[in-house]
């Protein structure tokens, strides 16, 4: 599912003829504003990934690939996952990640091959992004251990009691049937962003700043 974002504005001009002229010439090539209000869209999103994506207690969730998908030049070119579509009547913006969607409106997430997912609790194991079967391939070290609190979805825990992995003794993974994730929008207008359209990208693309 791709992750667009997309505006609507009102423009009012007043002034001498000249000016009204100016700005209707400017007006029948809108392609360069439409493309620098794309370019402060997406690099709004980029700014703003680090902040919206930080769960309290825990270092910020890792968005190198989303940050990159992001990222486009005045030109309009990005990455292979970048949308960025521009005409001379709309331009449109976002991403094609699969996961972006489900960052930025929330939901569940359920395995896909596997009974259950395995979610590294340690941060270290969260940013070497090491499974357990990447960790204990043989499956001699890491143990199950079941689940007795309140949460649903949770079946239970690996750990590894000697530490012998390197990132202590305590629970490496929860195991879960499923994870509900919370919105944590990252592509949207901020009042910033409207205020430097309205005021500063419309009057200089018009020619009457």
């Amino acid at each position: 599912m791709a992750t667009g974002l997309s505006l609507q504005t009102r423009l009012e001009i007043t002034g001498d003829r000249t000016m009204f002229e100016r700005a209707s010439g400017a007006l029948r090539n809108p392609r360069k504003l439409l493309r620098q209000v794309g370019v402060l869209g997406m690099s709004s999103a980029v700014r703003r990934l680090p902040d919206v994506l930080k769960k309290e207690g825990s270092d910020a969730v890792r968005t190198g690939a989303l940050a990159a998908s992001l990222r486009a030049g005045m030109s309009g070119a990005g990455g292979g996952d970048t949308i960025f579509d521009l005409s001379d009547a709309r331009v449109e913006v976002g991403t094609n990640l699969t996961y972006a969607a489900q960052v930025h409106h929330g939901g569940v997430i359920q395995p896909r091959e596997q009974k259950t997912l395995a979610i590294p609790l340690p941060t270290a194991l969260k940013r070497s992004r090491q499974w357990p079967k990447d960790l204990d391939k043989n499956r001699e070290i890491l143990q199950f251990v079941p689940y007795t609190g309140s949460r649903p979805n949770i079946i239970g825990l690996l750990v590894d009691p000697e530490g012998k992995l390197g990132y202590g003794k305590g629970p490496l993974y929860a195991l879960a049937y499923y994870v509900i994730q919370e919105p944590r929008p990252f592509l949207f207008w901020s009042d910033e962003d409207v205020r430097i359209i309205n005021d500063e990208l419309w009057p200089a693309f018009l020619g009457v700043k």
